[in-house]
């Protein structure tokens, strides 16, 4: 059974692609979180919608940079973004995308552990980028909590 455990993410996040493709997508907020798959689903990139179709991420050699959203899913296994939602609508707040934008051209100490997009991401949205957010659980409860996000529906790129 323990060598069936590597192939149980990547099998979740394709039935939860399926399906969220049978729901409604959404146009993010400005200050909305957005994230997509990085490994086949055993990890997600994380970043801040800053409106004109432009996300603010933490990009792996430690750069804060705006980026499309096909910039953001470059190098990665996405197929869609998610954007953080409370029921049928799209969350952000606009302190949010200025704390993303105040940060555009610093550069961190990328670690994928302890120094990552999640970080970053969580502190545009409770202002301690040194907090200890660096899984997307964590990123997740943050959104929770100041965004009153309950679920992530799929960006409508139409």
């Amino acid at each position: 059974m323990l060598h069936l455990l590597p192939f149980v993410a990547p099998l979740v996040n394709f039935i939860e692609g399926a399906i969220d493709s049978c729901r409604d997508s959404v146009t993010p907020a400005v200050g909305s979180i957005v994230y997509c798959d990085l490994a086949f689903g055993y990890a997600e990139h994380s970043g801040v919608y800053i409106g004109n179709n432009q996300i603010v991420h933490l990009n792996g050699n430690g750069l804060i940079e705006a980026v499309s959203p096909k910039g953001f899913m470059a190098n990665t296994t996405a197929v869609n973004i998610y954007v953080s939602c409370k029921g049928d609508y799209a969350t952000g707040k606009r302190y949010i995308a200025d704390s993303a934008i105040q940060m555009l051209g610093a550069n961190r100490n990328y670690n994928v552990i302890i120094d990552n997009c999640h970080q970053f991401t969580a502190g545009c949205i409770n202002g301690d980028f040194e907090n200890s957010c660096s899984f997307m659980w964590m990123l997740k409860d943050e959104a929770k909590n100041h965004l009153n996000t309950n679920t992530w529906r799929q960006w409508d790129s139409d």
